[in-house]
């Protein structure tokens, strides 16, 4: 069995995304999350806002992987024929 919590909080998550604690709690407000094309996964534990690491983690490979399809885009339209 792993010795890591099964749930982070709103600081842990924080820390391992580089991000403020007011930059992870305005990713989990309702009007940004429509926004997110993939939105941040979290869990509400009563008040208290609780995040897998596995899920973010996976949340990150979603986002890198959207961001390469976008590259990958770009470029195609940006390209001249010959």
């Amino acid at each position: 069995m792993s010795s890591q919590p099964l749930l982070l909080s709103l600081t842990e998550a924080a820390a391992l995304l580089s991000l403020t604690k007011q930059q992870l709690y305005e990713l989990t407000r309702s009007r940004s999350r429509l926004r997110q094309a993939i939105p941040l996964p979290y869990v509400r534990l009563g008040k208290r806002l609780c995040f897998r690491r596995e899920s973010l983690e996976r949340w990150l490979a979603e986002l890198e992987a959207a961001s390469e399809v976008c590259g990958n885009e770009k470029q195609y339209r940006n390209e001249k024929p010959h």
